[in-house]
């Protein structure tokens, strides 16, 4: 089954729910929804304009804000924080299917024993029952007695690595965030115990989890899928795949520049490649961590469309700036845009500009782009937009 390029991008854009204005009204159960639509969220401490998962949820619906995600994690306990590919919240009913990635993760730890710099069995018994009787903890309560190892990128303090690892492994969880730093408590107070006590094989977490990326992602090659949770190798994505090729659909993907990609579907979902859906035509300002844009190679391929974030580059040799924004528009991206917002004196400011090749900011698009800048002023609370 061969797929075009069109049909491909707007595919990839319904399967991240970009298809559609983000308006209505925002509940919890809604939010809930959301986050499980999208199967997690990514988090980024950077807050340019927002932080990257709350950015990516008012992409998806303006009425939210960052409380309402704190009642979700806090209060409600309805989403959890792990580690995907990265710091992620993660709906709670999820936790069954995860509990191999604490597993995985404790794994992890050993196989890279020389680069840890843990507390020891005693230390870590010792910190345990001090968040035991305390109550939730986050580093700046802890000191450090073990020596840091400098100019390494593993170095950080021996509290702060322990404490990241029994959260990774699962003996801590995130109680709540205070500017963006972690209180931790023991997992057993956050995880609901039905849900902790559920078991099953590896064979039926497996299946569950590829099931859910797919769709999530519309289509998949075998690197896209084990990518997107990331907690399993690409080797078990291969072998399940081959085992249950009856339950999915091959197909060639046409990429920007015409070539085809060999991926696999749902059969559900190969029937729908025909049934067209309307792409709202809202100019919006995406994040940089947004599930659209989150593979870099899989966004090139099929947009044509090459991201790289650099935040990590020298200033002289950046070809754009330090914190850039896609622009996608319909199933393009026209262009990319510097924006931040300037909390000392409360204004969203636009830096820098630039549209794609073939592509022109006339009067029209120019006009939708004011009008999701005055979204995202709204969002952030800021007083006015200023263009440099």
């Amino acid at each position: 089954m061969k797929i075009t390029n069109e049909q491909a991008r707007r595919l990839a854009i319904c399967s991240t729910g970009l298809h559609t204005s983000p308006t209505g009204n925002l509940t919890l159960r809604d939010l809930l929804a959301l986050i499980k639509f999208l199967g997690y969220v990514q988090q980024d401490p950077l807050q340019v304009v927002a932080r990257a998962h709350d950015h990516i949820l008012w992409s998806r619906n303006n009425q939210y804000r960052p409380a309402h995600l704190d009642l979700l994690l806090e209060k409600e306990r309805l989403v959890f924080e792990h580690f995907c590919h990265d710091a992620c919240v993660l709906p709670m009913d999820t936790l069954p299917y995860w509990k191999g990635q604490f597993k995985r993760k404790n794994d992890l730890f050993r196989l890279n024993k020389s680069r840890n710099n843990l507390l020891n069995q005693k230390d870590q018994k010792a910190l345990l029952h001090r968040i035991k009787q305390e109550g939730p903890l986050c580093s700046r309560d802890i000191k450090s007695t073990k020596d840091v190892r400098q100019h390494a990128i593993w170095s950080k303090p021996a509290h702060k690595q322990t404490l990241d690892y029994l959260w990774l492994t699962g003996k801590l969880a995130v109680f709540k965030r205070a500017k963006f730093n972690k209180y931790y408590d023991l997992a057993e107070r956050i995880y609901p115990d039905q849900l902790v006590k559920t078991s099953m094989s590896e064979k039926e977490r497996l299946s569950w989890l590829i099931d859910q990326s797919l769709e999530r992602l519309g289509f998949g090659t075998h690197a896209e899928i084990q990518q997107f949770w990331d907690s399993f190798t690409l080797s078990q994505t291969k072998n399940w795949c081959e085992q249950n090729k009856s339950r999915l659909t091959n197909v060639s993907i046409q990429s920007a520049n015409g070539d085809y990609t060999k991926a696999l579907m749902l059969p559900k979902q190969a029937k729908q490649v025909n049934q067209t859906k309307k792409l709202s035509g809202r100019l919006r300002i995406v994040n940089p961590f947004d599930p659209i844009v989150r593979d870099r190679n899989r966004l090139e391929r099929l947009f044509g469309f090459k991201f790289r974030i650099e935040i990590y580059v020298p200033a002289a040799k950046r070809k754009y700036g330090y914190y850039v924004y896609p622009l996608l528009e319909y199933n393009k991206f026209v262009g990319r845009i510097e924006v931040r917002h300037d909390r000392q004196n409360n204004v969203l400011c636009v830096d820098n500009l630039w549209a794609e090749p073939n592509i022109a900011f006339g009067k029209g698009r120019m006009a939708k782009l004011a009008s999701e800048l005055e979204r995202m002023r709204r969002f952030c609370n800021a007083k006015s937009v200023l263009w440099s």
